[in-house]
């Protein structure tokens, strides 16, 4: 083969991110030397932080600063590749620019896990010295997207098995110790000042004290001294599942909601559900469902009348945890459902 065409061929596999290890250079070093090279043409000047990363823009915010000893973040996220490919993002308009938007997925701030085993280490890297409100693109080197953690640059370069390297834009919204304990303290808030003073978060597990975490809010007065539904009952049930903050509606029994929240599918079947009682919620059940969330089944439980209505919300502990709803529902997300039994 003509040498210069092998000169050729072997600056085009640098460029594309070959990952191939020879006798001089590491898939680490390899990187490296791609990233500068691109640095170099698309932002001569910039140079590395001491974490390895390059910061292309940084918008401050006005808020506290990033405190490193906190669990989670709470964050706005868009990643692009090198030649400006947009893979991840929790901005609407962008998705909607992009043309990948979609009216049932749930766009805005995310909780992330920081940390060993959680978060990439440039992740956390990209956070130092930021302030709530702020916005910051950074270059994420290769070797700092892992979730193992290394002394030095030396450590994460010689670990490094990839040349992918990622241009991530962060805006930082909030920081917590615990999402969930944030949401309690959020629906108490919600449901005295929606509902009235007067409610008091309860329990659906028998036995088991309130903490918080779970709310039910029924006015049952029209149904004093009437004989509760024998817990072995099969009754009709409406319902409409909605996101919080923002109420978002992300599921409903009720075609007219689906049609004004935009979700409406006609592949779906917009109807009562039948849900079969029982004296324990995890022996509530609805229709062929094969599994339902806790906070549903507890809510459920609850309802003791035809024609009785309630409102039930709840923490990620009793809905979706850390791992969410498909597209529609992040990670510890509170969670609000209008239920209705039907009186025939």
């Amino acid at each position: 083969m003509n040498k210069h065409l092998l000169i050729s061929l072997a600056f085009l596999g640098l460029l594309a991110g070959a990952c191939a290890k020879n006798n001089t250079s590491t898939t680490g070093q390899t990187a490296r030397e791609y990233l500068q090279l691109w640095i170099d043409k698309y932002h001569p000047g910039t140079a590395a932080n001491e974490d390895g990363l390059y910061i292309l823009n940084d918008v401050p915010g006005t808020g506290e600063v990033w405190n490193s000893e906190k669990a989670y973040v709470y964050v706005r996220i868009t990643i692009r590749s090198l030649s400006g490919a947009v893979s991840t993002t929790t901005d609407e308009n962008l998705a909607k620019q992009l043309g990948t938007y979609a009216k049932g997925n749930y766009y805005g701030p995310k909780y992330q896990m920081l940390g060993s085993g959680s978060s990439y280490a440039g992740v956390d890297a990209m956070l130092k010295g930021m302030r709530i409100g702020g916005t910051r693109t950074a270059v994420i080197p290769a070797w700092m997207l892992t979730t193992s953690r290394y002394d030095s640059q030396k450590g994460y370069l010689d670990a490094c098995t990839s040349s992918s390297h990622l241009i991530y834009e962060i805006t930082l919204e909030g920081q917590t110790d615990d999402p969930d304990a944030d949401a309690a303290a959020y629906l108490e808030e919600y449901v005295h000042k929606t509902y009235g003073a007067d409610w008091k978060a309860v329990s659906y597990v028998s036995g088991e004290d309130a903490d918080g975490s779970f709310w039910f809010v029924s006015d049952t007065s029209a149904f004093a001294g009437t004989k509760h539904l024998e817990t072995d009952s099969s009754v009709n049930l409406n319902y409409t599942g909605k996101l919080l903050p923002g109420e978002t509606i992300f599921d409903t029994t009720l075609e007219r909601v689906a049609k004004d929240a935009g979700i409406f599918n006609a592949e779906n079947t917009y109807s009562p559900k039948t849900v079969k009682l029982a004296s324990s919620y995890e022996n509530v059940t609805m229709g062929s469902t094969a599994s339902l969330i806790n906070g549903f089944k507890g809510g459920i439980s609850l309802l003791h009348w035809k024609g009785q209505k309630a409102v039930i919300l709840f923490t990620s502990k009793h809905g979706y945890s850390s791992s969410g709803g498909g597209n529609a529902i992040p990670g510890y997300a509170p969670l609000l459902f209008e239920l209705e039994i039907l009186a025939d």
